[in-house]
């Protein structure tokens, strides 16, 4: 009964230590994910502001397409180049 009860103990031993495992890997993923995420909001503020000159914006906008990011903010880099290409052309 004794050597039961010990192998039963080491077998939900051995599996609580994989499920603890397991949560810890989920919740690095996790975080990793969110860093990400304000990472791109970051960049995408910068690359809307347009307080800041477009030439010191570029580097945000090219980390942005690196990481990925797309939609609203790089949509709006390229009506803004559109409309600074429109003003600069002699009428």
């Amino acid at each position: 009964m004794e050597n039961i009860l010990s192998v039963l103990g080491t077998i939900i031993g051995v599996l609580g230590f994989f499920l603890a495992v397991f949560i810890a890997i989920r919740q690095v993923q996790s975080e990793e994910r969110q860093k990400r995420n304000d990472r791109l909001m970051f960049l995408a503020d910068r690359i809307f502001d347009s307080s800041i000159p477009r030439e010191l914006r570029q580097p945000f906008y090219e980390e942005y397409i690196s990481m990925k990011g797309n939609g609203t903010a790089v949509r709006f880099w390229q009506l803004e180049g559109e409309r600074e290409k429109k003003t600069q052309q002699p009428a």
